[in-house]
């Protein structure tokens, strides 16, 4: 990402070209952004993004995370922020393309601390689990694909087959026959479910572990926290090596008026 003192001259993109930076409404942040921004849109993009984790945060206080109620006051807060949130959407470039670069904006103001990484990385998680959650069933293989996640679901005849074991062993389903017919089970490596086997919350056979769609949330989830924690690590140690320099003193400067109390007022 490089930086100038003058306005963005944006991107004309087709359709196919904006469908491959952003083919989905939710990321994983596997690539940092190329393209140069002012420094203007840098701070702008920075704060609405801090605005959006405080309200991930103030909400997941406030009400029961997957709830109706805080379901419908994040997807407000995201529309009225100007983030990306749905798939299928029309002009959905812009706000996908805020939502990539700033959160790369913030994880160099957030690298700096233990505190402030997990804080971050906590809302991250949050924000993720809430989108993941209103992507269309048709839409999710080729996310877990994009994320080099190589989950396939099983066909309704092999569902058929372990219904019994799959319906004993996990138990967001409720033991409701009715409720595994209209739910995707998928077949994933044991080392990836290794939490739900922990929780005896999975039915394992054969080396694989056959998830339900309701439980595979953990697994992306997870996958997500070690990518971010990881990659945090790393971020922190260039900017300590980059601390003298000026763009590294303006981002530690963020990094501790979001900190502050007399900030609250940005929020």
């Amino acid at each position: 990402m490089q930086f100038s003192g003058g306005k963005r001259k944006k991107l004309r993109l087709t359709g196919d070209q904006r469908n491959v930076c952003y083919p989905h409404s939710l990321q994983f942040y596997l690539e940092p952004p190329s393209e140069s921004i002012s420094l203007i849109e840098f701070e702008n993009l920075a704060i609405d993004r801090v605005k959006l984790l405080k309200a991930v945060e103030n909400l997941g206080v406030s009400y029961v995370k997957g709830t109706e109620p805080y379901q419908s006051k994040l997807e407000n807060e995201i529309r009225k922020l100007k983030f990306s949130f749905r798939e299928n959407l029309e002009n959905e470039y812009e706000p996908r393309r805020k939502d990539h670069i700033s959160h790369f904006i913030l994880r160099l103001a957030y690298c700096q601390s233990e505190d402030l990484r997990r804080w971050f990385i906590q809302q991250e998680m949050d924000l993720l689990r809430f989108r993941f959650s209103i992507l269309p069933k048709d839409k999710i293989q080729n996310f877990l694909k994009d994320i080099h996640l190589h989950f396939e679901a099983i066909s309704d005849e092999e569902k058929s087959v372990r219904e019994p074991e799959i319906l004993a062993s996990s138990p967001s389903l409720s033991g409701s026959k009715t409720e595994l017919e209209l739910e995707s089970v998928y077949k994933i490596p044991f080392a990836d479910a290794l939490d739900l086997f922990r929780g005896r919350k999975v039915y394992l056979e054969g080396g694989f572990a056959y998830v339900p769609l309701k439980d595979i949330v953990a697994i992306v989830l997870n996958e997500f926290r070690a990518k971010l924690s990881k990659a945090l690590a790393k971020e922190e140690e260039l900017c300590i090596s980059l601390l003298l320099t000026s763009m590294c003193a303006d981002i530690w400067i963020l990094a501790n008026l979001l900190e502050h109390k007399d900030c609250k007022s940005l929020f």
